[in-house]
C-alpha cells in the first residue's frame, strides 16, 4: 500500500510519458517480485504493438534479441481480449508464439490491459517472479490497479504534451508575427521612400536629381544596417563562432542602445563553451527578455548577470521599469521563453523585481548537459 500510494503521488506531478512509464514498471516488479516488466504501446488500428518498453532486461540482452514484439501470440491475446491474464508457464498456452533467440527464460506470466478514458492504450506485463512461485491474486489485483493508475498518468502526460504544442505553436505565430511587423513598419517602408525619391529624380532636372540620388544612397546605407541587425537576431554568427559570452555582450549593447538604457553586464562563465543546445536556449531567453524591457517595461537600467558553476547556467536580466503586469504573464513572448527553457531540461521564472511592483527580474535556470545529437562542451580556443 505504502509503495501504490507513493506512486500515485508522483504519478499526478510527472508530466513526462517516458518517466511515468518507468516508475509504473519498476513499481509493478518491486510490488510483485517479477524479474521482468513491459509496457506494450498499440498501434492506431489497436491490432498490434507500436512500441515495447522494458524493465529488467540489460541493454545487451535488449540488442541480442533484436527486434520487439509485434503484438502476435499471447501478446496478441491480451490486445484481441483486454482482461487480466495469469499463466504458470507461457509456453504451455495455444497462443504462445515462442521467444527469439538470445531471449531470456520466462515461464510465469501476468497481464493487464491498459484503458485511457476507455479506449485500449496498451497493456501491462510481467513475467519470472524471482522467487521462482507463481503470480497470485494479490499480483493481479496489485497490476490491475497498476495499468488503472497508468491510464490516469499517461492521459495526464498527452494532455501537458497537447498544451505544451499548443503553446509552441501560439509562441511561432507570435514571432512570425512579429518578424513580419518588423520588416513592414521598417524596412519595407524605407525601400519604399528610397522608390519614390528615385522616381522623382528621373523626372527633374540632373542637378537637382544627383542630391536626391545621394540622399537615397544614405537611405540605403540605413535599411542595409537595419537588414543586418534583422539578420544578427535571427541567428547570429558570433553565436556559432565565439560562444555565448560574445554573443549576448553584443546583443545588449545592441538593445541597450537601440532603447537608450544604461546597461549592466556580469558575466562568469569560466572561458568555457556550453553545448549548442544550452547556448541556443539561453541566448533566445535572454533576447526575448531584453527585448521585453526594451519595448514594454519603459525602463532607464538593464542588468544581465550570467554564471555558470560546470553543471548549470544561470541567468538574470533585471530592469528598473514599471514592473510586469498580471495579464501579460502569460503573453507569448513569456510562453516561448518558458518553453525554450523545458525543452533544454530547466526553468524561467518572472518576477516583479520589488514589492512595490517597481522593475523586473527573469531568472533563467539551465542544466549544462551534452547536446542530444552528441556534440559536447567546446573549448574557448575551439
Amino acid at each position: 500500500m505504502r509503495r501504490l500510494l507513493d506512486l500515485g503521488r508522483a504519478l499526478t506531478s510527472e508530466l513526462r510519458l517516458d518517466a511515468v512509464l518507468e516508475q509504473i514498471l519498476e513499481t509493478a516488479r518491486a510490488l510483485t517480485g517479477a524479474r521482468y516488466a513491459a509496457v506494450g504501446i498499440l498501434d492506431r488500428d489497436r491490432r498490434g504493438l507500436a512500441e515495447f518498453i522494458t524493465s529488467g532486461i540489460d541493454p545487451d540482452t535488449v540488442a541480442a534479441i533484436g527486434h520487439t514484439p509485434r503484438g502476435l501470440g499471447l501478446l496478441g491475446l491480451l490486445i484481441d481480449q483486454p482482461e487480466p491474464i495469469r499463466l504458470r508457464d507461457v509456453s504451455e498456452h495455444p497462443r504462445s508464439y515462442g521467444f527469439p533467440p538470445g531471449h531470456p527464460p520466462m515461464h510465469g506470466f501476468l497481464g493487464a490491459p491498459i484503458r485511457v478514458r476507455g479506449e485500449a492504450w496498451g497493456n501491462l506485463y510481467l513475467t519470472e517472479k524471482e522467487s521462482g512461485e507463481d503470480f497470485d491474486d494479490e499480483d493481479v489485483d496489485a497490476i490491475v490497479v497498476l495499468a488503472e493508475w497508468a491510464a490516469v498518468a499517461i492521459h495526464n502526460a498527452r494532455t501537458a504534451e497537447r498544451q505544451q504544442l499548443r503553446d509552441s505553436i501560439a509562441a511561432a505565430e507570435a514571432e512570425r508575427k512579429r518578424w513580419a511587423r518588423e520588416l513592414h513598419d521598417q524596412t519595407l517602408q524605407g525601400l519604399g521612400a528610397i522608390r519614390l525619391a528615385l522616381a522623382a529624380a528621373l523626372r527633374g532636372d540632373p542637378q537637382r536629381g544627383r542630391a536626391t540620388v545621394a540622399g537615397a544612397v544614405e537611405l540605403l546605407d540605413g535599411e542595409i544596417a537595419g537588414l543586418r541587425e534583422i539578420i544578427a537576431d535571427l541567428r547570429p554568427a558570433t553565436l556559432d563562432e565565439l560562444g555565448l559570452e560574445p554573443a549576448l555582450r553584443t546583443l545588449a549593447a545592441r538593445v541597450a542602445e537601440r532603447a537608450g538604457l544604461e546597461l549592466v553586464l556580469s558575466f562568469d562563465l569560466g572561458g568555457q563553451r556550453l553545448p549548442a543546445a544550452v547556448e541556443n536556449a539561453a541566448y533566445r531567453i535572454v533576447q526575448e527578455a531584453l527585448n521585453n524591457v526594451a519595448r514594454h517595461a519603459r525602463a532607464r537600467r538593464v542588468e544581465l548577470a550570467v554564471r555558470c558553476d560546470g553543471a548549470t547556467l544561470r541567468l538574470r536580466v533585471l530592469d528598473d521599469g514599471r514592473g510586469i503586469e498580471r495579464e501579460r504573464s502569460g503573453g507569448f513572448g513569456l510562453i516561448g521563453m518558458r518553453e525554450r527553457a523545458a525543452l533544454a531540461g530547466g526553468e524561467v521564472t518572472v518576477e516583479r523585481a520589488t514589492a512595490d511592483g517597481i522593475g523586473t527580474r527573469v531568472l533563467v535556470v539551465l542544466p549544462v548537459t551534452p547536446d542530444p545529437g552528441g556534440h559536447e562542451s567546446r573549448s574557448s580556443a575551439a
